[in-house]
């Protein structure tokens, strides 16, 4: 007689949820930016031009894409005491450049833009659009300086240094 076996699972990874977790946000926020700045895709375009609801699922989705990344490139991290200097940079360009996504996307609201809020609607242009993309490119310049893909490389054996490595 035979003794039936259990499949087997793998043990709880805390290193794979965060990646999941991370990618699964940032798909999200990807989706929600799309959806906000094209409401015609699924039928929502109820205002002309740009509404502040828009402007606002347009900044929660970049929100959740800069923190999708953030954890995507947190779990591929090795752990270590103390980040180094180009991932605390990393990290505060990818803050950076979603206040500057999000002052360029509120300028009338704020009343720094052209069309101020009480005369008239909201008016997203080409300066708002530039702000918009230096920001998104200032994130991204961050999330590559906080992963592990612009690690500098050990000459010698090819692997990442370590902080005893370094002098």
């Amino acid at each position: 007689m035979t003794i039936p076996t259990l499949p087997y699972k793998r043990p709880f990874s805390r290193k794979k949820a965060l990646q999941r977790g991370g990618l699964t946000t940032l798909i999200i926020g990807v989706l929600a930016t799309v959806l906000g700045t094209f409401p015609q895709l699924v039928g929502m375009d109820e205002t002309p031009g740009v509404g502040l609801a828009q402007l606002i699922i347009i900044l929660f989705g970049l929100a959740l894409f800069t923190f999708g990344g953030y954890l995507v490139a947190f779990s591929a991290r090795r752990r270590r005491k103390h980040n180094r200097l180009r991932e605390d940079i990393g990290l505060r360009l990818m803050a950076t450049g979603y206040v500057i996504c999000a002052v360029s996307a509120l300028a009338d609201v704020l009343g720094i833009g052209t069309h101020n809020l009480p005369i008239v609607f909201p008016y997203f242009g080409p300066f708002q659009l530039a702000g918009m993309g230096i920001g998104m490119l200032t994130i991204v310049v961050g999330m590559i300086l906080y992963s592990q893909i612009a690690s500098p490389k050990n000459v010698f054996t090819g692997n990442l240094p370590d902080l005893e490595d370094i002098p």
